[in-house]
């Protein structure tokens, strides 16, 4: 209670008290939140969970980082089940689009592009579906200042999977004008390409 420190008919001073007392209490600890964890591949496989050191808990994450899994960019979550806690797939993270500057050598106005793996773009080498028509290609090519102003095209063969896996050949077939005269692309090129799945 505040002490009348003065007082008459017009004003009243009041005074705090001599001393406050705060108790605090962090009170008991709790369970300690989902934690993201960086994966050596597929956490649902069994060797792979348990070189997880962690001790883990539902809704925690997992993400596979090993680029030569097949779940590689995969994210994961530890759901509740009748018998404990189990990974289970949310989503990937891998982007469906492909990026990258190709150094060729163009012979008698055609450039050959190594052909490329279509689960580079896609991040799923099950895509039953693909096909050379899925893709959007835009390209450019720069050569060295010898090389005169080019006109080109672009050409999309069918999937195929003769290198092993599941490629994307292309073909860029071309002229430039060098010494007031069109003739066809030769010599080496730097094929910037971006694909994107559509």
């Amino acid at each position: 209670m505040a002490d009348i420190l003065l007082s008459n008919d017009d004003l009243t001073v009041f005074g705090g008290p001599e001393s406050i007392s705060l108790d605090l209490d962090i009170g008991p600890q709790g369970d300690r939140g989902s934690i993201i964890l960086a994966s050596n591949g597929n956490p649902q496989d069994a060797n792979v969970n348990a070189a997880i050191v962690q001790s883990l808990q539902a809704l925690d994450i997992a993400i596979d980082v090993q680029p030569a899994s097949e779940t590689y960019k995969t994210v994961f979550q530890r759901v509740a089940t009748a018998t404990g806690t189990q990974w289970t797939t949310m989503f990937n993270l891998k982007t469906n689009y492909y990026s990258s500057i190709k150094e060729e050598v163009a012979v008698n106005g055609t450039l050959e592009i190594t052909p490329i793996n279509v689960y580079d773009i896609y991040g799923d080498s099950g895509k039953t579906a693909a096909t050379s028509n899925a893709f959007n290609i835009q390209y450019s090519i720069s050569s060295p200042d010898s090389s005169g102003p080019l006109a080109t095209t672009l050409i999309v063969k069918p999937l195929i999977t003769s290198q092993g896996f599941l490629a994307l050949p292309l073909e860029i077939k071309g002229v430039e004008y060098i010494d007031d005269a069109w003739q066809p692309m030769a010599g080496p090129k730097r094929v910037h390409l971006f694909i994107t799945v559509v």
